[in-house]
């Protein structure tokens, strides 16, 4: 291989690896910013079931003062 071609393979290879370190980080910030909303969204869900739990609570309370008023 000439000196000329291996420069040329040099460089494309170099563009290459340049191209995929690019790729990564773009892939690694969308990847984080993912983790980020199923966090938010997870926190959202437990708290609709602390919700839930606290409505059923009440509901059965109101049950039984209803039971003890009748």
């Amino acid at each position: 291989m000439t000196e000329e071609m291996k420069l040329m393979v040099n460089t494309i290879l170099e563009e290459m690896e340049r191209m995929e370190n690019r790729i990564n980080k773009r892939m690694d910030r969308r990847f984080e910013r993912i983790e980020e909303r199923l966090d938010s969204m997870q926190h959202e869900i437990n708290a609709c079931k602390l919700e839930r739990d606290s409505v059923s609570l009440l509901i059965k309370k109101i049950d039984q003062l209803e039971a003890r008023i009748a």
